[in-house]
């Protein structure tokens, strides 16, 4: 080997080193600051009366937006008459998630005048909610930060003066990371919250606001942190995945890390259309449920798409589980902004959809693990 060779070859190594030492201290960093919270600061956590004793079931819904090709229909019957015809999807929970894809806000003004798509729901979103039956709302997405860090807290503000809790972004990494710990009888249940990296603006760090971004070390600090704090359970809650396109290598590849990592259940979201259903070491993965009550007109034609997507409802007892996927109509060509319960035909479409060997009554597929 040539002495100039040599030199090239030690030049790349000691650049290896650097890249490989900053990547360890940022992830210690994360550790430092999520290991300096005492067990009660590292959580939230609410109290549910279960249907059962020895039970305990999650809902959790898709994609959830009150403006945009709503605006018309929510400024003359309010943000209820958008609700009407999912109102009853929540009865038979014992707690109730949706992902809300806009911050709950009076502010006008976007993070970033020039995007393309930038949403914000009326401040009454959060009781209009409360009122089908969500008890927290998962704000762990690429549209949390659309009107900035006071969006975000007009959001979480929102949220508690009706009665949710919120999960997935916050004042920081330390708020933001934080499970929503859900306890119903015998059974408590973490939920937490992740989501792809979508930039600087929409990522919180240790001093700014935002979501918390998949990583290992991510993952497995909220898993820890939630077996710590006497979860039984732990759902993972995953805003990942390209617009009306089917899964992608990046949503396989953290579904089995996050499977690895020990999670009971992983749902994700963000596609806008449902994705199929896979069981990886019997932990079931929905990789996308679609949208809920979402109220951009849609594209769903363009792509060659069905507007569905599906309530999936986590049951789990002491010995193991069941996953129910409740058919929604959400393309608003035809629903026109009041998504409803599917028909048989559409949940036909739904099952082609969704796939993993659900067995089907009505609109409602079941697959027990």
């Amino acid at each position: 080997m040539s002495r100039s060779t040599a030199r090239r070859r030690d030049h790349r190594l000691m650049i290896v080193f650097a890249l490989s030492a900053s990547v360890a201290l940022v992830l210690a960093g994360w550790q430092v600051v999520v290991g300096q919270q005492t067990t009660a600061e590292a959580y939230t956590q609410t109290s549910v009366v279960p249907h059962s004793t020895d039970s305990v079931s999650i809902a959790i819904a898709g994609d959830t937006m009150f403006s945009d090709g709503a605006a018309k229909l929510i400024a003359s019957q309010g943000v209820e008459a958008t609700l009407a015809g999912v109102a009853g999807m929540f009865s038979g929970a014992d707690a109730a998630v949706v992902n809300v894809e806009a911050p709950i806000t009076a502010l006008t003004e976007p993070l970033n005048p020039g995007a393309q798509y930038s949403y914000s729901s009326p401040p009454e979103a959060a009781a209009a909610l409360a009122g089908i039956g969500v008890t927290a709302l998962q704000l762990g997405n690429n549209h949390t930060m659309d009107r900035g860090a006071e969006g975000l807290t007009d959001t979480i503000t929102h949220a508690n003066q009706a009665g949710l809790s919120t999960l997935g972004a916050g004042s920081d990494t330390s708020e933001a990371s934080k499970p929503l710990l859900v306890h119903a009888g015998q059974l408590t249940v973490a939920l937490v919250s992740f989501g792809e990296d979508y930039g600087s603006a929409k990522r919180a760090t240790t001093t700014s606001p935002g979501m918390i971004v998949l990583s290992d070390a991510s993952i497995r600090y909220a898993e820890r942190v939630s077996r710590q704090a006497g979860a039984d359970r732990v759902i993972a809650l995953v805003h990942w995945g390209d617009n009306y396109a089917d899964v992608d290598a990046s949503q396989t590849y953290w579904s089995s890390q996050l499977v690895a990592a020990g999670y009971d259940a992983v749902i994700g979201s963000g596609p806008h259309v449902l994705h199929p259903i896979e069981v990886i070491d019997g932990v079931p993965v929905v990789y996308s449920v679609g949208n809920f009550v979402f109220g951009s007109p849609g594209r769903f034609a363009g792509y060659g798409r069905v507007g569905l997507g599906a309530v999936a409802t986590l049951t789990f007892d002491l010995t193991g589980g069941t996953l129910q996927m409740q058919c929604v109509r959400t393309d608003n060509a035809v629903v026109n902004y009041v998504p409803r319960a599917c028909n048989d035909e559409e949940s036909a479409w739904a099952a082609s959809d969704l796939q993993g060997n659900l067995d089907w009554q009505g609109s409602i597929g079941t697959l027990r693990f």
